[in-house]
């Protein structure tokens, strides 16, 4: 089974959490293929994780024990995005995000990210609600099976439906799986 990791995954690893061990489990079963995506959340900006400075995402990766998993690379976004870690969007892939963050953040105010600065409490909000946009664009665009999240908001009644008709395929925490 092909699994994209949600970021948060990637945080209960490094906190050791409960939660963290049902996602190291699910990553060493012989039976899942599972991907990490090139993006950093804004937990990770706090330790330094940039555009700029990949290598400091893979030294968190290589301390959570992920570091040989294979990466999904999410569209280029100017000072969010590791500037060789990403891919130019077409006319559709464009689109795609479009109809996820729709799905997703629809509802949501909008945050005005030059006014505010991204490394603000908006700014983070912003960053990770990109995260969240990209890495389910890439679960899509790669058609992986199984996007594996701690995050509720993926699996709202009012969202999972148009996630799953955008080809999410399966959403699922953790202890679902």
């Amino acid at each position: 089974m092909k699994i994209t990791l949600d970021h948060n995954c990637i945080i209960h690893l490094e906190n050791d959490t409960d939660v963290g061990k049902a996602v190291r489990a699910i990553v060493t079963s012989i039976a899942n293929e599972c991907f990490v995506v090139n993006i950093g959340a804004s937990e990770m900006r706090k330790k330094g994780v940039r555009p700029d400075r990949y290598e400091k995402f893979e030294e968190l990766l290589g301390q959570v024990g992920i570091s040989h998993l294979p990466r999904l690379n999410p569209m280029v976004i100017l000072d969010v995005t590791f500037f060789d870690r990403c891919v130019f969007g077409d006319d559709s892939t464009i689109k795609l995000a479009g109809k996820i963050e729709d799905a997703l953040f629809g509802e949501s105010e909008r945050i005005d990210i030059a006014t505010v600065g991204l490394d603000s409490p908006e700014g983070c909000q912003w960053l990770n609600r990109l995260c969240d946009v990209h890495g389910m664009w890439c679960h899509i665009q790669n058609g992986n099976d199984v996007f594996l999240t701690t995050d509720n908001n993926f699996s709202k009644e009012t969202k999972l439906p148009k996630l799953l008709a955008l080809g999410a395929g399966r959403i699922c925490q953790p202890h679902e799986l």
